[in-house]
């Protein structure tokens, strides 16, 4: 056949590829590299058992023996890794390396921070954490490390510890999300990739211009995507764990966000202080103890301004205690809070869910 005795490596380095074999390929330009890929599958003549190669100006795309190829392909010989069937599912990976008692104690969920995903390995499936680490990271090729969760969210800084148990021996990692950049590391600072839907909600109410101050800010996801999406604000946020407060400034000047101010301090002390009358918008995305600190967030809020509270409540009643939170603490500082917007967030355990309240503070 035409052209199939040709075998250069256009520029790849001549490395022993694992399950590799020298097989039919349509050579064509990088540039041209799609529009040829959706031609060759529309004539069902792409081999998907193998993976393509990419090189110094050509892509190279296992064809199927026999295949009616489109004009103008030009065939080489090439060697291509052949493609492995990755198990979709967690539980589909650790079929057969866990019976049937562990499969039902077996937690699947997981956080994934960055290329860091986090576990809760139950107490009866301690022997078996390699075995559970070693089948996520082969169901997903984009994790890098694997920590399992060592205690629950604890301490001056409520940092939730975590262990690596399997991949590279770090817990930093570049979080993404709406288009901004956190780094951060996940046994100096809390962070939770569960609330990027309620980020991307505030993101979308914030005004041109607005004043915006953010207590317990955290690495700065809140802050820094707020300041992002809306350049013309004005985002103040402050955070007592020095660790955190250090990644929160690192990550305002990643993602440029010079209308972003990272404060560290305690909010007590801090606030309401030069910021009394100040903000159109208060965000409180610290759960638990919230209603403490009301008294000094509140009074930071124009008349008329908008809190976003964040609070635990019953499955039952998930809204009852935030929004008594919120209504009392106003009226002890002489203002009326109106509610508006309530969701709940996430479920948290069994009987508890993380909840949002809107207020409009008069």
């Amino acid at each position: 056949m035409p052209g199939l005795p040709e075998k250069q490596h256009d520029g790849f380095l001549n490395l022993v590829l694992k399950d590799a074999c020298v097989v039919r390929c349509a050579k064509v330009k990088r540039e041209e590299a799609e529009k040829a890929r959706r031609k060759l599958a529309a004539a069902l003549a792409l081999d998907n058992s193998y993976i393509p190669a990419r090189g110094r100006g050509y892509v190279h795309f296992p064809v199927k023996e026999g295949a009616k190829l489109p004009p103008g392909i030009r065939l080489v010989e090439k060697k291509l890794e052949k493609r492995n069937d990755r198990p979709k599912t967690l539980r589909d990976a650790l079929s057969g390396k866990l019976n049937e008692r562990e499969m039902g104690v077996l937690v699947t969920s997981f956080d994934l921070v960055g290329d860091i995903a986090v576990v809760e390995i139950p107490e009866g499936l301690r022997a078996k954490e390699r075995v559970i680490a070693d089948a996520l990271m082969g169901a997903h090729r984009n994790v890098k490390v694997v920590a399992k969760k060592t205690g629950g969210t604890a301490g001056e800084f409520r940092i939730r510890p975590v262990e690596v148990i399997a991949g590279e021996k770090r817990t930093r990692t570049v979080y993404r999300e709406g288009g901004c950049e956190f780094e951060l590391d996940l046994n100096e600072a809390y962070f939770s990739p569960r609330l990027g839907t309620e980020r991307g909600r505030l993101c979308a109410l914030v005004k041109s211009r607005e004043s915006v101050i953010v207590p317990f800010a955290g690495v700065g996801p809140f802050a820094v995507r707020i300041g992002k999406t809306v350049p013309s604000a004005r985002v103040v946020g402050i955070e007592l764990n020095p660790g955190a407060a250090e990644y929160f400034r690192r990550n305002v000047a990643r993602n440029k966000c010079g209308n972003v101010e990272a404060l560290e301090g305690d909010v007590a002390r801090l606030l309401p202080g030069k910021y009394g009358g100040w903000a159109d918008r208060a965000v409180m995305p610290l759960p638990k103890d919230a209603r403490q600190f009301l008294a000094n967030v509140i009074p930071c809020l124009k008349k008329g301004g908008l809190l976003h509270y964040y609070s635990f409540g019953s499955a039952e009643a998930p809204f009852a205690d935030a929004k008594k939170d919120v209504i009392g603490a106003a009226a002890k500082l002489g203002r009326k809070a109106r509610i508006g917007f309530q969701r709940v967030v996430r479920p948290y355990s069994k009987d508890t869910e993380q909840v949002v309240v809107d207020a409009t503070i008069d």
